[in-house]
């Protein structure tokens, strides 16, 4: 009887000792889980803002490109410029006539009439 009890006590602690080694690798998994994951979703935050940050910045290269365009349209092409005039500030030709069909853009004035002087 005492072979018996011998032969179970090594399994029994080879069974304990697996289980524990199978315990301390599933704390060391989950320490290194809790430990990491703060810094991993600080990343994917700072990783997300980055990429909106660069969006922002592309639109504002395309507004900077679209407004230098313009300035040296303004500086260069006198088309240009009559063109911008006429249509935003409702400047016209004499003789001609501007039908607005919205309301957005500023009243027609007439370039043969002069204005009318204080005194």
């Amino acid at each position: 009887m005492e072979q018996h009890k011998r032969r179970r006590d090594p399994t029994l602690w080879h069974r304990i000792n697996r289980l524990l080694t199978g315990l301390i690798f599933v704390a060391v998994v989950l320490f290194a889980g809790l430990t990491f994951y703060p810094e991993w979703a600080h990343r994917n935050q700072l990783a997300q803002r980055l990429k909106e940050e660069e969006d922002k910045l592309r639109a504002e290269q395309l507004l900077q490109k679209k407004r230098e365009r313009e300035v040296t349209l303004l500086q260069t092409d006198p088309g240009y410029v009559e063109v911008i005039a006429r249509d935003k500030l409702g400047v016209m030709k004499e003789g001609e006539t501007i039908f607005r069909l919205d309301g957005s853009h500023a009243p027609a004035v007439e370039a043969s009439t002069p204005a009318p002087q204080k005194k």
